[in-house]
Protein backbone atom coordinates (compact mmCIF):
# COMPACT_ATOMS: atom_id res chain seq x y z
CA UNK A 1 0.00 0.00 0.00
CA UNK A 2 1.42 3.63 -1.12
CA UNK A 3 1.60 5.79 2.16
CA UNK A 4 1.03 9.58 1.83
CA UNK A 5 4.55 10.33 1.92
CA UNK A 6 5.32 8.03 -0.82
CA UNK A 7 2.75 9.90 -3.20
CA UNK A 8 4.30 13.17 -2.34
CA UNK A 9 7.90 11.88 -3.30
CA UNK A 10 5.94 10.58 -6.09
CA UNK A 11 4.74 14.01 -7.28
CA UNK A 12 8.09 15.34 -6.29
CA UNK A 13 10.09 13.76 -8.00
CA UNK A 14 8.35 13.08 -11.66
CA UNK A 15 8.04 16.32 -14.40
CA UNK A 16 4.54 14.93 -15.44
CA UNK A 17 1.73 17.37 -15.00
CA UNK A 18 -1.05 16.18 -12.78
CA UNK A 19 -3.64 15.75 -15.61
CA UNK A 20 -1.70 12.72 -16.79
CA UNK A 21 -2.24 11.34 -13.28
CA UNK A 22 -5.84 11.63 -12.95
CA UNK A 23 -5.98 10.73 -16.71
CA UNK A 24 -6.99 6.99 -15.58
CA UNK A 25 -9.24 8.32 -13.17
CA UNK A 26 -12.29 10.64 -15.15
CA UNK A 27 -14.20 11.35 -12.00
CA UNK A 28 -11.08 12.94 -10.33
CA UNK A 29 -9.46 16.24 -11.42
CA UNK A 30 -5.97 17.09 -11.44
CA UNK A 31 -6.48 19.26 -8.30
CA UNK A 32 -8.42 16.42 -6.29
CA UNK A 33 -5.76 14.00 -7.18
CA UNK A 34 -3.01 16.88 -4.88
CA UNK A 35 -5.93 17.44 -2.20
CA UNK A 36 -5.98 13.65 -1.62
CA UNK A 37 -2.23 12.95 -1.55
CA UNK A 38 -1.62 16.17 0.78
CA UNK A 39 -5.00 15.14 2.79
CA UNK A 40 -6.30 18.73 2.46
CA UNK A 41 -10.12 19.66 2.49
CA UNK A 42 -11.83 20.17 -0.75
CA UNK A 43 -14.19 22.53 0.84
CA UNK A 44 -14.64 25.41 3.43
CA UNK A 45 -17.96 26.13 4.83
CA UNK A 46 -19.17 29.93 5.66
CA UNK A 47 -17.12 32.14 8.11
CA UNK A 48 -14.30 29.31 8.10
CA UNK A 49 -10.94 30.51 6.65
CA UNK A 50 -7.95 28.40 4.63
CA UNK A 51 -4.85 28.62 6.64
CA UNK A 52 -2.78 26.60 4.68
CA UNK A 53 -2.70 25.41 1.49
CA UNK A 54 -0.23 24.08 -1.38
CA UNK A 55 0.98 25.03 -4.52
CA UNK A 56 3.10 24.41 -7.79
CA UNK A 57 5.32 26.65 -8.93
CA UNK A 58 6.97 26.47 -12.24
CA UNK A 59 9.93 28.92 -13.15
CA UNK A 60 9.86 30.09 -17.19
CA UNK A 61 11.75 28.39 -19.63
CA UNK A 62 14.55 29.94 -21.32
CA UNK A 63 14.00 31.19 -25.26
CA UNK A 64 15.91 29.68 -27.42
CA UNK A 65 19.50 31.90 -29.49
CA UNK A 66 20.52 32.33 -32.66
CA UNK A 67 23.32 31.12 -33.76
CA UNK A 68 24.30 33.16 -37.16
CA UNK A 69 23.51 36.29 -35.80
CA UNK A 70 24.62 35.16 -32.36
CA UNK A 71 21.03 36.00 -30.62
CA UNK A 72 20.37 35.65 -27.44
CA UNK A 73 17.07 33.73 -26.46
CA UNK A 74 14.84 35.98 -23.10
CA UNK A 75 15.18 34.25 -19.75
CA UNK A 76 12.18 32.98 -18.52
CA UNK A 77 10.19 34.58 -16.00
CA UNK A 78 10.09 34.11 -11.99
CA UNK A 79 7.44 33.00 -9.54
CA UNK A 80 7.06 35.46 -6.85
CA UNK A 81 5.20 35.82 -3.49
CA UNK A 82 3.78 38.93 -2.44
CA UNK A 83 2.04 39.95 0.56
CA UNK A 84 -0.81 41.92 0.48
CA UNK A 85 -3.31 43.97 3.04
CA UNK A 86 -6.43 43.15 0.82
CA UNK A 87 -5.72 39.57 1.90
CA UNK A 88 -6.99 38.12 5.43
CA UNK A 89 -6.66 33.97 4.53
CA UNK A 90 -5.37 32.06 2.20
CA UNK A 91 -9.55 30.68 0.74
CA UNK A 92 -8.28 33.05 -2.85
CA UNK A 93 -5.41 30.14 -3.32
CA UNK A 94 -7.66 27.09 -2.48
CA UNK A 95 -9.97 28.26 -5.22
CA UNK A 96 -7.44 28.56 -7.45
CA UNK A 97 -8.11 26.35 -10.55
CA UNK A 98 -5.60 23.47 -9.96
CA UNK A 99 -3.04 25.70 -7.63
CA UNK A 100 -0.42 25.66 -10.35
CA UNK A 101 1.70 29.18 -11.08
CA UNK A 102 4.06 29.04 -14.05
CA UNK A 103 5.91 31.74 -15.26
CA UNK A 104 5.92 32.90 -18.77
CA UNK A 105 8.78 31.55 -21.69
CA UNK A 106 11.72 33.82 -22.66
CA UNK A 107 11.23 35.22 -25.95
CA UNK A 108 13.52 33.41 -28.84
CA UNK A 109 16.24 35.94 -31.04
CA UNK A 110 15.29 36.02 -34.65
CA UNK A 111 17.03 37.69 -37.51
CA UNK A 112 15.10 40.83 -36.60
CA UNK A 113 15.61 40.55 -32.63
CA UNK A 114 19.14 39.86 -31.54
CA UNK A 115 18.20 39.98 -27.82
CA UNK A 116 14.85 38.20 -27.09
CA UNK A 117 12.46 39.74 -24.11
CA UNK A 118 12.38 38.12 -20.50
CA UNK A 119 9.54 35.90 -19.90
CA UNK A 120 6.57 36.98 -17.70
CA UNK A 121 6.77 36.72 -13.76
CA UNK A 122 3.99 35.64 -12.32
CA UNK A 123 2.65 36.25 -8.87
CA UNK A 124 1.07 34.68 -6.02
CA UNK A 125 -0.71 36.56 -3.64
CA UNK A 126 -0.85 36.11 0.37
CA UNK A 127 -1.84 37.50 3.04
CA UNK A 128 1.23 39.10 5.46
CA UNK A 129 2.26 36.20 8.40
CA UNK A 130 2.06 33.40 5.56
CA UNK A 131 5.42 31.04 5.53
CA UNK A 132 6.41 29.78 2.55
CA UNK A 133 8.25 25.91 2.65
CA UNK A 134 9.30 23.77 0.31
CA UNK A 135 7.36 20.74 0.23
CA UNK A 136 10.42 18.32 -0.49
CA UNK A 137 13.21 19.66 1.86
CA UNK A 138 11.17 21.40 4.23
CA UNK A 139 13.13 24.47 3.90
CA UNK A 140 11.77 27.99 4.68
CA UNK A 141 11.76 30.18 0.98
CA UNK A 142 10.38 33.11 3.16
CA UNK A 143 8.68 34.22 5.91
CA UNK A 144 6.02 37.19 4.38
CA UNK A 145 5.86 40.22 6.86
CA UNK A 146 5.81 43.18 4.85
CA UNK A 147 3.33 44.43 2.67
CA UNK A 148 4.32 44.34 -1.12
CA UNK A 149 7.50 42.79 -0.52
CA UNK A 150 7.91 40.72 -3.13
CA UNK A 151 10.07 37.13 -2.34
CA UNK A 152 11.46 34.62 -4.77
CA UNK A 153 10.28 31.10 -4.82
CA UNK A 154 11.42 29.90 -8.42
CA UNK A 155 13.78 31.96 -10.30
CA UNK A 156 13.47 31.63 -14.14
CA UNK A 157 15.52 29.39 -16.36
CA UNK A 158 18.22 31.14 -18.44
CA UNK A 159 18.01 31.72 -22.55
CA UNK A 160 19.85 30.37 -25.30
CA UNK A 161 23.57 31.99 -25.73
CA UNK A 162 26.84 30.64 -26.67
CA UNK A 163 27.46 29.13 -23.34
CA UNK A 164 24.70 26.62 -23.79
CA UNK A 165 24.54 26.13 -27.14
CA UNK A 166 22.13 28.58 -28.07
CA UNK A 167 19.23 26.20 -26.10
CA UNK A 168 17.18 27.36 -23.64
CA UNK A 169 16.88 25.54 -20.51
CA UNK A 170 14.09 24.30 -19.09
CA UNK A 171 11.92 25.70 -15.80
CA UNK A 172 12.94 24.45 -12.45
CA UNK A 173 9.93 23.32 -10.95
CA UNK A 174 8.96 23.10 -6.68
CA UNK A 175 5.83 22.41 -4.35
CA UNK A 176 5.04 24.54 -2.11
CA UNK A 177 3.71 24.54 1.35
CA UNK A 178 1.82 27.87 2.60
CA UNK A 179 0.93 28.23 6.25
CA UNK A 180 -0.74 31.21 7.56
CA UNK A 181 0.19 32.23 10.91
CA UNK A 182 -0.81 35.74 11.32
CA UNK A 183 -4.76 35.70 10.94
CA UNK A 184 -6.22 38.61 13.29
CA UNK A 185 -4.66 41.01 15.71
CA UNK A 186 -5.88 39.43 18.93
CA UNK A 187 -6.20 35.94 19.76
CA UNK A 188 -9.17 33.92 22.04
CA UNK A 189 -7.05 31.83 23.87
CA UNK A 190 -8.75 29.69 26.42
CA UNK A 191 -9.58 25.71 26.70
CA UNK A 192 -12.64 24.51 25.19
CA UNK A 193 -16.18 25.49 25.72
CA UNK A 194 -14.86 28.45 27.60
CA UNK A 195 -17.06 30.83 26.13
CA UNK A 196 -14.80 31.81 22.63
CA UNK A 197 -17.11 31.22 19.95
CA UNK A 198 -19.64 33.20 22.07
CA UNK A 199 -17.60 36.19 22.83
CA UNK A 200 -16.80 36.29 19.44
CA UNK A 201 -20.06 36.80 18.02
CA UNK A 202 -21.06 39.20 20.24
CA UNK A 203 -18.33 41.48 19.72
CA UNK A 204 -18.63 40.70 15.95
CA UNK A 205 -21.14 39.63 12.99
CA UNK A 206 -19.15 36.48 12.77
CA UNK A 207 -20.68 33.18 13.16
CA UNK A 208 -18.78 30.27 14.75
CA UNK A 209 -20.33 27.16 15.64
CA UNK A 210 -21.47 27.87 19.40
CA UNK A 211 -22.61 24.85 21.42
CA UNK A 212 -22.63 23.74 25.32
CA UNK A 213 -20.08 20.76 24.69
CA UNK A 214 -16.26 21.44 24.16
CA UNK A 215 -14.78 21.19 20.57
CA UNK A 216 -17.44 22.98 19.17
CA UNK A 217 -15.13 25.19 17.13
CA UNK A 218 -12.53 23.35 14.75
CA UNK A 219 -11.43 25.66 12.46
CA UNK A 220 -10.70 28.99 13.00
CA UNK A 221 -12.40 31.47 12.82
CA UNK A 222 -12.35 35.59 12.40
CA UNK A 223 -14.91 38.71 13.15
CA UNK A 224 -13.65 42.08 12.51
CA UNK A 225 -14.49 45.31 15.09
CA UNK A 226 -14.80 48.29 13.43
CA UNK A 227 -15.52 51.72 14.16
CA UNK A 228 -18.31 53.48 12.55
CA UNK A 229 -16.35 55.30 9.80
CA UNK A 230 -14.60 52.46 8.87
CA UNK A 231 -11.19 53.66 9.41
CA UNK A 232 -10.30 51.42 11.88
CA UNK A 233 -10.47 47.88 12.88
CA UNK A 234 -9.41 44.89 14.66
CA UNK A 235 -9.41 41.29 14.00
CA UNK A 236 -10.25 38.91 16.61
CA UNK A 237 -9.25 35.19 15.66
CA UNK A 238 -11.16 32.24 17.55
CA UNK A 239 -8.94 29.41 17.92
CA UNK A 240 -9.80 25.93 18.43
CA UNK A 241 -10.13 25.29 22.31
CA UNK A 242 -6.86 24.12 23.79
CA UNK A 243 -6.35 20.96 25.72
CA UNK A 244 -3.26 20.23 27.76
CA UNK A 245 -0.14 19.12 26.37
CA UNK A 246 -1.00 21.10 23.28
CA UNK A 247 2.28 22.06 23.02
CA UNK A 248 3.32 18.46 22.50
CA UNK A 249 1.00 18.36 19.66
CA UNK A 250 -1.70 16.46 21.80
CA UNK A 251 -5.06 17.02 19.60
CA UNK A 252 -3.44 19.51 16.90
CA UNK A 253 -1.68 21.63 19.33
CA UNK A 254 0.70 23.49 17.18
CA UNK A 255 -1.67 23.64 14.31
CA UNK A 256 -3.77 25.81 16.82
CA UNK A 257 -0.83 27.13 18.23
CA UNK A 258 0.47 28.21 15.11
CA UNK A 259 -2.07 31.20 14.62
CA UNK A 260 -1.78 32.47 18.44
CA UNK A 261 2.03 32.43 17.91
CA UNK A 262 1.52 35.87 15.43
CA UNK A 263 -1.14 37.96 17.03
CA UNK A 264 -0.20 40.70 18.66
CA UNK A 265 -2.63 40.68 21.61
CA UNK A 266 -3.62 37.88 23.68
CA UNK A 267 -7.25 37.57 25.36
CA UNK A 268 -7.89 35.05 27.93
CA UNK A 269 -10.71 33.98 27.94
CA UNK A 270 -11.56 31.82 31.27
CA UNK A 271 -14.81 30.20 32.87
CA UNK A 272 -15.53 31.86 36.19
CA UNK A 273 -16.70 28.36 37.51
CA UNK A 274 -13.13 26.57 36.30
CA UNK A 275 -12.97 23.94 33.97
CA UNK A 276 -13.10 20.08 33.76
CA UNK A 277 -12.31 18.04 30.56
CA UNK A 278 -14.65 14.96 31.36
CA UNK A 279 -14.97 12.67 34.19
CA UNK A 280 -11.45 11.16 33.98
CA UNK A 281 -9.59 15.11 34.23
CA UNK A 282 -9.55 17.16 37.87
CA UNK A 283 -11.64 19.84 37.89
CA UNK A 284 -9.46 23.40 37.63
CA UNK A 285 -10.33 26.19 39.69
CA UNK A 286 -10.11 29.67 36.93
CA UNK A 287 -6.44 30.65 38.60
CA UNK A 288 -5.28 27.10 38.05
CA UNK A 289 -7.18 27.29 34.44
CA UNK A 290 -5.20 30.64 33.38
CA UNK A 291 -1.80 28.99 35.25
CA UNK A 292 -2.25 25.77 32.96
CA UNK A 293 -2.96 28.09 29.61
CA UNK A 294 -0.04 30.19 30.47
CA UNK A 295 2.15 26.82 30.25
CA UNK A 296 1.04 25.93 27.49
CA UNK A 297 2.15 29.48 25.14
CA UNK A 298 5.11 29.10 26.94
CA UNK A 299 6.37 25.40 26.62
CA UNK A 300 5.14 25.99 22.92
CA UNK A 301 7.01 29.57 22.40
CA UNK A 302 9.31 31.13 25.03
CA UNK A 303 8.44 34.40 25.87
CA UNK A 304 4.54 34.42 24.38
CA UNK A 305 3.02 35.45 27.25
CA UNK A 306 5.57 38.51 27.00
CA UNK A 307 2.45 40.23 24.85
CA UNK A 308 -0.06 42.32 25.78
CA UNK A 309 -2.94 40.25 27.70
CA UNK A 310 -6.37 41.02 29.17
CA UNK A 311 -8.47 38.32 30.73
CA UNK A 312 -12.05 37.90 30.50
CA UNK A 313 -13.62 36.25 32.90
CA UNK A 314 -16.51 34.64 31.29
CA UNK A 315 -19.66 33.66 32.79
CA UNK A 316 -20.36 36.50 35.41
CA UNK A 317 -24.67 36.03 35.88
CA UNK A 318 -23.15 32.48 37.16
CA UNK A 319 -23.91 32.11 41.03
CA UNK A 320 -21.08 33.05 43.43
CA UNK A 321 -19.27 34.49 40.28
CA UNK A 322 -18.53 37.69 42.42
CA UNK A 323 -16.56 35.89 45.17
CA UNK A 324 -14.70 33.63 42.57
CA UNK A 325 -13.88 36.51 40.44
CA UNK A 326 -12.40 38.23 43.53
CA UNK A 327 -9.99 34.91 44.36
CA UNK A 328 -8.98 34.75 40.93
CA UNK A 329 -7.52 38.68 40.98
CA UNK A 330 -5.88 37.81 44.38
CA UNK A 331 -4.54 34.60 43.52
CA UNK A 332 -3.06 36.24 40.44
CA UNK A 333 -1.41 39.16 42.17
CA UNK A 334 0.22 36.89 44.98
CA UNK A 335 1.20 34.07 42.89
CA UNK A 336 1.21 34.52 39.06
CA UNK A 337 1.83 38.37 38.74
CA UNK A 338 5.71 39.11 38.65
CA UNK A 339 5.73 35.78 36.01
CA UNK A 340 3.10 37.06 34.04
CA UNK A 341 2.19 40.24 33.25
CA UNK A 342 -1.70 40.78 32.75
CA UNK A 343 -2.71 44.20 31.16
CA UNK A 344 -6.06 44.19 32.67
CA UNK A 345 -8.98 41.39 34.23
CA UNK A 346 -12.52 41.90 32.64
CA UNK A 347 -15.59 40.69 34.06
CA UNK A 348 -17.44 39.89 31.55
CA UNK A 349 -21.30 37.84 30.24
CA UNK A 350 -21.12 36.63 26.70
CA UNK A 351 -25.25 35.68 28.30
CA UNK A 352 -26.17 39.65 29.63
CA UNK A 353 -23.46 41.36 27.56
CA UNK A 354 -21.70 42.67 31.04
CA UNK A 355 -18.63 44.14 30.72
CA UNK A 356 -18.30 44.15 26.78
CA UNK A 357 -18.04 47.87 25.85
CA UNK A 358 -15.16 48.23 28.21
CA UNK A 359 -13.65 45.18 26.56
CA UNK A 360 -13.64 46.80 23.22
CA UNK A 361 -12.48 50.08 24.60
CA UNK A 362 -9.36 47.94 25.87
CA UNK A 363 -8.78 46.39 23.07
CA UNK A 364 -9.26 49.44 20.98
CA UNK A 365 -6.21 51.33 23.06
CA UNK A 366 -4.15 48.63 23.17
CA UNK A 367 -4.13 48.34 19.74
CA UNK A 368 -4.02 52.19 18.74
CA UNK A 369 -3.39 53.67 22.38
CA UNK A 370 -6.63 56.28 22.07
CA UNK A 371 -9.98 56.46 22.73
CA UNK A 372 -12.11 54.31 19.81
CA UNK A 373 -15.11 55.75 17.92
CA UNK A 374 -18.28 54.64 18.01
CA UNK A 375 -18.12 50.46 16.93
CA UNK A 376 -19.58 48.70 14.09
CA UNK A 377 -19.60 45.12 14.03
CA UNK A 378 -18.45 43.31 10.63
CA UNK A 379 -18.24 39.91 9.23
CA UNK A 380 -15.56 38.04 8.24
CA UNK A 381 -14.73 38.77 4.58
CA UNK A 382 -13.89 35.57 2.51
Amino acid sequence: MTTRLQLVKQVLSCNRKLSDMASNEPTRTPRKVLEDMLGERRSYKKGEICDQVTVYARGGAGGSGLQKKNGTGGNGGSVWIEGLPVYNNLNHLHHHYNRRYIAGRGGSASDKIVAARAGEDCTIEVPLGTVATDLATGQVICDVDEEHKRYLVQGGAKGGTLVNNYLGKRGEERWVRLVLKSIADVGLVGYPNAGKSSLLSMLSTATPVIGSYPFTTLKPTVGYLQTTDRKKSIGIADIPGLIEGASDNKGLGHVFLQHIERTSLLLFVIDIQGFQLNQRNPHRSPFETFGHLCRELELYMAGLTKRPIIVAMNKMDTPTSDARFSKFVAEYRAHLSKLVKVHSIVPISCYTGQGLDDLQELLYEIKYGTTPARWTNVKLSL
